[in-house]
């Protein structure tokens, strides 16, 4: 099974990867102050509107894992929301994380967020890429040439008669893409220990 091997071998790197990156954020988020403070007009929208991406990532990824749950390693997954993107998985939990960056009240830290979350999940879409046209070679190159890889087209919408739904899967993606929600109050933690500092922001962020 080179297919499975391929892809748990590069797990690791993925951590690497998203440590490196939360590491990163905190320390812009610890140097920066949105244009807009707590209480303003502005921040309010951009946390609610963040609340409500935070929920699409997190419908987004069950709603997935509802067609792609029993048939990874069987067969070529194209129906449903894999046919307007090779990725959803992924494109949903760049969602979230523009999601849970807006909870500052700021869209660039947001943008960032969701920049990041892309930046880690492209190393594993290529060895995913890679594993599954050597599984299904012929296959895949028709639905590589046919579905872009994350920005969605709509227009080639397809689904299928029945899925075959695993309840664990789905129970367990809803459960892991919660963490989205989790990691909002540590955020607001980590916002309230940088206003006590007395030293002022190295800049602002929109």
């Amino acid at each position: 099974m080179p297919f499975v091997f391929d892809l748990v071998g590069r797990q690791w790197q993925r951590k690497i990867m998203v440590w490196a990156a939360v590491a990163v954020g905190i320390a812009v988020l610890m140097a920066m102050r949105p244009v807009w403070p707590e209480g303003a007009y502005g921040h309010e929208a951009i946390e609610r509107a963040g609340i409500f991406c935070i929920l699409i990532g997190i419908l987004g990824r069950t709603w997935c894992t509802m067609y792609i749950g029993g048939h990874k390693l069987n067969r070529l997954v194209t129906e449903g929301p894999y046919s307007v993107t090779r990725n959803p998985l992924y494109l949903f939990s760049a969602i979230a994380a523009f999601g849970v960056g807006a909870q500052l009240g700021s869209i660039v830290f947001a943008l960032l967020c969701a920049a990041a979350t892309i930046a880690v999940f492209a190393l594993v879409i290529r060895h995913e890429e890679r594993a599954l046209a050597q599984r299904f070679p012929a296959e895949f190159a028709l639905y590589k040439a046919r579905v872009p890889r994350l920005l969605p087209s709509f227009c080639g919408w397809q689904d299928a008669e029945t899925i075959m739904v695993r309840p664990a899967a789905v129970h367990r993606t809803f459960r892991d893409a919660t963490l989205f929600l989790v990691a909002v109050p540590g955020l607001k933690a980590l916002e309230g220990l940088r206003d006590g500092w007395a030293i002022g922001p190295l800049f602002n962020l929109y």
